[in-house]
């Protein structure tokens, strides 16, 4: 049907974050492979981040524009070019970005009133797009990043405040497809966030999110006759577009020089099959000084080889943030590398040598790691990661749970308490260790990584989804256009 009807003129707004970004932008370039006129509406140092992305897929003959919108930068107090949660170091800037997704409604608003679109797919972090789709009359769908498993957690934990009442966990979340529980309770404020979030998807024609329909396994039914709207499972997204693999050729094809290679991928070269864990908890999550300590003194006491990345220590000589003589026993012994700042993530969870990521359950990490059928040693660090957690280590089974301390909206909160080294050790012998258990576990990774790669070719429950995405789109438009006769 898309091929041979006349192309839908669809808008698509993400949200400024790269959790947020990365797979709506995805998206749209998947639509408009589908033979639609797709513009994604966003401010210019966002645009700079997948512009040349889009120029090749323009140059390939597919309809995909930007419309560039300008941040508000003057009027938030914020410095010319931070437009990006990525960007931010403290709650301050962090909320004024935020900020920033309300006060651009009238521009987007503009914009939509003089060049009408036949659909608007904004991220769920635009709250406003329901009145203004309803205002403008033009059909909606909801971008949700991360899993709908997560919308099902929030809904049940809103429908059952009676499951709290007690002031020490575990929390026993009831009414779930499967029995699930919290260990520590989530705070009100992002209760209150989330929520708010959830309801912003009504008045829409459903939800699009970056995961596949095997991942939600009996949450999507639970959301579809919870709140009547559909769920659109088009992910994961980087695999839709063939990303990670063609970023793993070009590896494979440029780097067959050692000296070429990145310094993390030349490292486990020299390590034996499944034996390093691989340490990472994102570019936004700030971990105290005294929490990388413990992480340090954790996987020390372990035994096990570590590839381990810290971000936000780039360019610092004091690492008193390390346990003392840290570096110099580990690299003594090779057994680990330390590295601050960016690294290939997607090909280090794809190296033969990794046998474990302890993670903070970010959902694109958590979907990177479910891509390379790796398993998982879970600490989640705010927000929907605790969520997540529960996806990995209670639904699928497919990781173990360090847990958290406690619960953080935000990725630049300061902890009152930390994760103790005893946990962390534990987490990753249980998984790392022979005996520990973690061959049933290694097994359930790697068939849920192959239900991702099944349902991304063509055929798969994404790819089909994907289609039938772009039919209904057209049927809603051909609807409203019979309405309006």
């Amino acid at each position: 049907m898309g091929s041979e009807s006349k192309p839908l003129r669809i808008y698509m707004l993400p949200f400024f974050a790269q959790g947020h970004l990365i797979p709506l932008v995805n998206l749209a370039r998947l639509v408009a492979s589908k033979n639609q006129q797709v513009t994604i509406i966003t401010t210019p140092s966002n645009a700079q981040t997948f512009d040349k992305t889009i120029q090749q897929d323009q140059a390939a003959g597919h309809h995909i524009t930007v419309h560039i919108i300008q941040f508000p930068s003057t009027q938030l107090g914020l410095p010319p070019g931070v437009e990006n949660l990525f960007s931010a170091s403290d709650n301050q800037t962090a909320g004024k970005i935020a900020m920033a997704a309300h006060l651009l409604k009238p521009d987007i608003e503009s914009f939509m009133k003089q060049n009408p679109p036949d659909v608007f797919i904004p991220d769920i972090m635009f709250t406003w797009s329901e009145q203004t789709s309803k205002d403008l009359r033009i059909p909606r769908l909801v971008f949700n990043p991360i899993s709908i498993f997560d919308v099902c957690l929030i809904e049940a934990i809103k429908s059952h405040p009676e499951a709290f009442l007690s002031d020490s966990g575990p929390y026993h979340i009831p009414g779930l497809p499967h029995p699930l529980t919290l260990p520590i309770k989530p705070s009100p404020g992002f209760a209150r966030v989330t929520e708010s979030l959830v309801e912003a998807e009504k008045g829409s024609h459903g939800v699009i999110v970056n995961s596949f329909a095997e991942l939600d396994e009996g949450y999507t039914e639970y959301y579809e006759n919870l709140t009547g709207r559909r769920v659109w499972h088009v992910g994961p997204t980087s695999l839709m577009v063939e990303n990670t693999k063609e970023k793993k050729q070009v590896n494979s094809n440029t780097n067959t020089n050692a000296n070429d290679k990145h310094v993390s991928l030349a490292w486990l070269d020299t390590k034996e099959v499944g034996s390093v864990v691989y340490i990472s908890f994102g570019s936004l999550c700030r971990l105290s000084n005294e929490q990388l300590k413990e992480i340090g003194f954790g996987i020390e006491a372990s035994k096990h080889s570590f590839l381990w990345v810290v971000h936000g220590k780039e360019g610092e000589e004091d690492d008193n943030w390390l346990p003392k003589g840290f570096e110099e026993r580990t690299k003594g012994e090779n057994r680990g590398l330390l590295i601050k700042g960016w690294v290939p993530q997607a090909l280090i969870l794809d190296h033969p040598s990794i046998g474990g990521f302890l993670t903070h359950c970010g959902w694109n990490a958590t979907v990177e790691a479910i891509s390379s059928g790796v398993p998982m040693i879970t600490m989640p660090g705010f927000g929907d990661q605790y969520y997540n957690e529960k996806l990995v280590t209670e639904v699928h089974c497919i990781g173990v749970e360090v847990g958290a301390a406690e619960w953080s909206m935000s990725p630049y909160d300061a902890k009152k308490t930390v994760v103790s080294r005893e946990r962390i050790e534990k987490g990753v012998k249980s998984l790392m260790d022979s005996d520990g258990g973690g061959g049933e576990i290694r097994k359930r990774a790697r068939e849920m990584k192959e239900k991702a790669w099944k349902a991304v070719q063509e055929g798969g429950s994404s790819q089909n989804c994907l289609t039938k995405l772009v039919d209904y789109l057209e049927s809603v438009v051909v609807s409203k256009l019979g309405d309006q006769k």
